[in-house]
């Protein structure tokens, strides 16, 4: 469960973040000797009150 920084109320979670004219969403990698790694997709919650949006890694084993 995830509550708002700003007003604390609890987030709705677990949404995807679409970029307007690619249907690809956004990932983080890590390039490391130009080998690269994909970590998680992103995450993003958003409070139903305020509106505050924030993206997140669910997943990060594989940034260890």
């Amino acid at each position: 469960m995830r509550k708002c920084e700003k007003c604390g109320t609890v987030m709705r979670a677990d949404l995807r973040l679409k970029v307007n004219g690619g249907g690809y969403g956004i990932v983080v990698d890590v390039d490391e000797k130009q080998k690269t790694t994909t970590i998680d997709d992103v995450k993003v919650a958003v409070c139903p009150e305020c509106g505050h949006t924030e993206m997140y890694l669910e997943d990060l084993t594989k940034l260890k």
